[in-house]
């Protein structure tokens, strides 16, 4: 064989796995690329949604304030446990109260979360935590609200998507040398213009993608293969019992002096979040982050006893071997939550243009086949009808969840993933038979 037939072959041989990986998984990726572009604007959304619809504020005070607000939730929520504390980013937000109740009759934990003024100390608003849109685009995008097979999907999305842009760059590499980028061949048809847009988008974004796919591999499939290698969280920690978990929950805790406390042991923790102990180990546990690092949100930790307030257990990013530093970029660079509203910002952009290559990809698609065949319907209006009903179906899914509750969306996205994996597995193995016994029945 000579060099031209085996070069000639490996291009076609890349642009079948191109072809497969963008079809089959154009859906998936389109949709975490409209989720993701949303998702990156999470704590922006979420603040405007507590402004107008909660209207909810917290009053300047020089002091954090909710030790009432915290009894008060304890006396009418007894059995609640896992308290979070969600700490203010700027003045004027208010805190949170995140909590568990165990369920009547067996049906399980009830998710609680109350708006704290932590300058008056009282309680001034509640909400469903999980039915919000912050949990529904976090969810949807993490694990397409499927709570089973979901988040491996993602994971494998992400790398349907690496496969692309890098089969994406070896096939038209050698094209892009002969037209010079960005330029664009015009009066040619919808179909050659489609295409070169299609490069030249995958050709811009090529790095960012390539960053999205792998991180996004890596967070979908994370707890698979944290599991299967036993990798453990670098931060974890599991402090001794020392008292009843009883006598934890009654321990008077006075948050303001443990601010002081944390501030002056971790002096550049920014914290988000505290975490009361409720399991006898008597511990008050600070989440946060550092000004100027790159790394996951919370991933660094101090943990003080109660009785004392002596720090137990702090954990720096900073001071951490490179293997925990590397397992905490993962999420930080997926979605771009390190430097500001800006990059946000061009995170969405960038993140839109895996959608933009499903959907223009499928439109060079169907004009192919349109040759072949003549379909009902032209490439963009079937394209278009496609965009349509999966929009439909995710702001469908949304209401869902945020007025109807969590579990009834997760339900119905369960039902509807399953159920069109299922029809395409049979519909695979249906078309293999069929073209197997094809040439016995022409015969």
């Amino acid at each position: 064989m000579t060099p031209g037939n085996t070069a000639k072959k490996d291009n076609k041989l890349l642009w079948r796995i191109h072809h497969w990986a963008g079809l089959y998984c154009g859906i998936v990726i389109a949709v975490l690329s409209l989720t993701g572009a949303l998702a990156v604007f999470i704590p922006e959304i979420d603040l405007f949604i507590q402004k107008q619809y909660y209207s909810v504020s917290s009053t300047p005070s020089r002091t954090f304030n909710i030790g009432k607000s915290v009894a008060q939730a304890e006396k009418q929520y007894p059995g609640m446990s896992g308290l979070i504390i969600d700490l203010p980013e700027k003045p004027g937000q208010v805190a949170g109260l995140n909590f568990f109740v165990g369920g009547d009759k067996g049906l399980g934990l009830q998710r609680y979360y109350f708006f704290v003024d932590a300058g008056k100390d009282e309680i001034v608003g509640t909400r469903n935590q999980q039915n919000s849109l912050a949990n529904y685009l976090r969810q949807m995008h993490v694990r397409l609200y499927d709570g089973y097979w979901g988040r491996q999907l993602v994971g494998l999305g992400g790398i349907a998507l690496l496969v692309v842009a890098i089969t994406g760059l070896l096939i038209y590499s050698d094209f892009m040398k002969r037209q010079p980028y960005p330029k664009l061949r015009k009066g040619r048809g919808l179909r050659i213009l489609m295409a070169d847009w299609h490069k030249i988008f995958g050709i811009s974004a090529l790095a960012f993608n390539i960053v999205i796919a792998i991180t996004g591999a890596w967070l979908g499939l994370q707890p698979k293969l944290m599991n299967w290698f036993n990798i453990k969280t670098p931060n974890n920690f599991k402090p001794e019992i020392v008292i009843s978990p009883e006598e934890d929950k009654k321990t008077t805790v006075h948050w303001d002096n443990l601010l002081a406390v944390a501030k002056k042991e971790f002096p550049d923790l920014v914290p988000n979040g505290i975490k009361a102990s409720d399991d006898g180990s008597s511990t008050i546990s600070f989440y946060g982050n550092i000004a100027g690092q790159a790394y996951e949100r919370n991933a660094n930790v101090l943990v003080i006893s109660k009785n004392g307030l002596k720090p137990v257990f702090k954990y720096d990013v900073r001071t951490a071997p490179f293997s925990h530093k590397f397992y905490f970029i993962q999420e930080a660079l997926h979605f771009g939550d390190f430097g500001g509203l800006g990059l946000k910002i061009l995170y969405a952009v960038l993140g839109l243009t895996s959608g933009f290559l499903s959907i223009s990809g499928f439109v060079v698609y169907l004009y192919r086949m349109d040759k072949k065949k003549r379909n009902r319907f032209s490439p963009l209006k079937t394209t278009f009808i496609y965009c349509m009903v999966i929009t439909l179906v995710l702001i469908a899914l949304a209401l869902v969840s945020m007025f109807i509750g969590y579990s009834k969306a997760a339900l119905a996205a369960a039902i509807l993933i399953n159920g069109t994996l299922v029809i395409f597995i049979l519909y695979s193995i249906y078309t293999f038979i069929r073209k197997k016994l094809q040439p016995a029945h022409s015969k």
